[in-house]
This record gives structure tokens, sequence and C-alpha cells, in this order.
């Protein structure tokens, strides 16, 4: 009996984007950790206020300094960097 054979498996859309940005995922990965450990707290949204807040790395390489901002103000910033980064 031949065992069936089966095509290699396409890659989730996740772990795509965990071999694109393998410095990304580590920061993310090390900011969780972090959270978990208490040696960073979730705060507040830095511009409104709001208590609903996400982590923002200004740079990769310091994966525990983030800023916290709510879902709008995050992807405001996004939008921002990526038109400077266009002009």
């Amino acid at each position: 009996m031949n065992p069936t054979v089966l095509p290699p498996r396409k890659p989730t859309r996740q772990e795509a984007w965990r071999e694109r940005n393998p410095q990304k995922y580590w920061a993310h990965s090390a900011l969780r950790s972090g959270l978990k450990r208490g040696l960073v707290q979730q705060k507040p949204c830095e511009v409104c206020g709001d208590p609903r807040s996400e982590a923002h790395h200004p740079s990769y390489d310091t994966p525990l300094v983030v800023q916290w901002l709510c879902r709008t103000h995050h992807k405001a910033l996004h939008a921002m960097e990526k038109k400077d980064k266009a002009a």
C-alpha cells in the first residue's frame, strides 16, 4: 500500500506575515511577554484617553517601548507614516 502524498500546504496569512516580518514578530512576542510578566502595563490612548488601546512600536529594536493608541488613532498614525514614506 502506498500512502497518499498530500501537496504542500499553503501558509496561512499569519504564517506568511511572520516569514516576511521576523523583527516585527519578535517585537510583538516580546511585548506580549513583557505585559504578561508585568514589565509593561497597558495605558489609555495617548491622544483621546480611550482605555481600549493597542501598542504601537516606534522602533522594533526596543520592543517594550511603545505608544498606546486606540484603534482609530493607531490606524491614522500608520496612514500618516505611509503617506510620509511615499512623499
